[in-house]
């Protein structure tokens, strides 16, 4: 496995590993008529925008298999509510199915805390579908729950929970 910054060439792989991860992952949780209307073809152009216009203050890294297939991506920054008392925010971290339970997702998750702490980010935040199963991969990696909010995805009103890390410097 390989793990390296991601290019605006790679929009394309990171808009299918962030749908299928999507259809896999929330199905049950999201409504499927909405993970039924998500196109590849928007979320392209939506990662290509991301990695054309985004600042110092993000990142995003890929997970390629020994052939160079994109099978994972980490997205990370400043947080973005203002409202938190967490400076950095993990955006976003999927790994396809296929590839889970293999420490490709931990090894993303390091390298952005790595990266974020390089930018003398100290504690970061992570938003999760509160139903997701997922969350077990965040309480693994010693993040705290910080708080719950809901988010409209779609049409519906989802509840999340946060997890935090207020010192990633001890994170290994």
């Amino acid at each position: 496995m390989i793990i390296r910054k991601a290019s605006v060439s790679d929009a394309y792989s990171i808009a299918r590993v962030n749908l299928e991860t999507w259809k896999t992952a929330y199905s049950g949780i999201i409504s499927q008529d909405y993970l039924d209307s998500l196109s590849y073809k928007k979320y392209e152009k939506i990662w290509e925008d991301i990695l054309k216009n985004r600042n110092k203050k993000s990142f995003i890294y890929v997970a390629q298999d020994e052939n160079r297939n994109i099978i994972g991506f980490a997205w990370a920054g400043l947080e973005r509510s203002g409202l938190s008392k967490y400076n950095g925010e993990l955006h976003a971290i999927y790994v396809l199915k296929k590839y889970q339970r293999r420490g490709i997702g931990k090894s993303l998750f390091l390298t952005i805390f790595k990266n974020l702490y390089r930018m003398n980010i100290k504690n970061i935040i992570v938003w999760v579908l509160k139903k997701s199963m997922y969350r077990t991969f965040y309480e693994f990696l010693q993040g705290k729950n910080v708080g719950e909010k809901k988010d409209k995805i779609g049409d519906k009103n989802y509840d999340l929970v946060a997890y935090g890390w207020d010192n990633i410097d001890i994170i290994e």
